[in-house]
């Protein structure tokens, strides 16, 4: 009797479906085996099953649920089927949108690291350059210490939260009569956004600027002393304030890998 028919190792070399997947078809009732020899256990297939096996395996790779198969061979009409296929074409087309959008913040963090690696070869060296005016937002409340900065900080996140606000480009503005007072003085924060019909305030106006980038936490370092100091060997004058400038808090693992660009406006 058992000649006519296949067992569950045949069927699984002649179909490329793993003898796993196969007994898991029968423990969920989408496709059991047509014969069962009760003294051995084993399982056995008829022809038939085989092609329609041949067809689960096409669903599948289609994008089928389980649940959808099932309902297909249950209903086997034209009209059912057609209904599911077109639950599975819109299911697949939002997934297609939804791997789109993770691919382009994949390519943008990308992007965005390898960046900050080509600009990490830069830290310490001075240059100059010629800035259009860059604008933004201006979040006019200044901050004296770190608490205060935290407290602002945590404002600001939450109206960028409510509004669907994306920063591309964060900073502060401090003039040197600040600095010189409190190096941890702000005179105010600012961002610029993707979202450009929100990018109405001047937050780093036109002109020539010393700049260099730096690593860390500027406050403890010598590099707006340092900049000046160059800004005076090569002949220029410094105005009255300095930017710092970074992109991404999130791609930094602590204070010390901060990536920052400092401007000074020149004559």
């Amino acid at each position: 009797m058992y000649e006519e028919f296949f067992t569950i190792g045949d069927v699984s070399k002649s179909t490329n479906i793993p003898i796993s997947t196969l007994r898991y078809y029968d423990k969920v009732g989408l496709l059991s085996p047509a014969l069962k020899n009760d003294d051995t256990n084993y399982r056995y297939y008829s022809p038939k099953q085989i092609f329609v096996l041949k067809v689960i395996n096409h669903m599948r790779n289609l994008g089928f649920s389980i649940d959808y198969i099932k309902s297909h061979f249950e209903n086997m009409n034209y009209t059912h089927t057609l209904e599911l296929f077109q639950k599975v074409l819109s299911e697949t087309q939002l997934e297609i949108e939804k791997l789109k959008s993770i691919e382009k913040e994949l390519i943008e963090s990308h992007d965005k690291f390898k960046e900050n690696f080509q600009l990490e070869q830069k830290i310490g060296n001075p240059f100059i350059e010629n800035s259009l005016n860059i604008k933004g937002i201006i979040y006019g409340e200044s901050t004296h210490n770190s608490k205060e900065l935290s407290k602002v900080l945590k404002l600001i996140n939450s109206f960028e939260g409510k509004n669907n606000l994306h920063p591309e480009l964060r900073g502060f503005k401090t003039s040197f009569k600040s600095w010189k007072k409190n190096r941890y003085s702000k005179d105010y924060l600012f961002a610029h956004m993707k979202e450009e019909n929100i990018n109405i305030s001047i937050i780093i106006p036109e002109g020539k600027y010393a700049c260099v980038y730096g690593k860390g936490v500027f406050e403890e370092h010598e590099i707006v002393e340092n900049l000046l100091k160059w800004i005076t060997a090569n002949n220029y004058t410094a105005k009255h304030e300095f930017y710092i400038t970074f992109t991404d808090l999130l791609m930094f693992k602590s204070k010390k890998d901060f990536l920052y660009l400092l401007r000074i406006p020149i004559m």
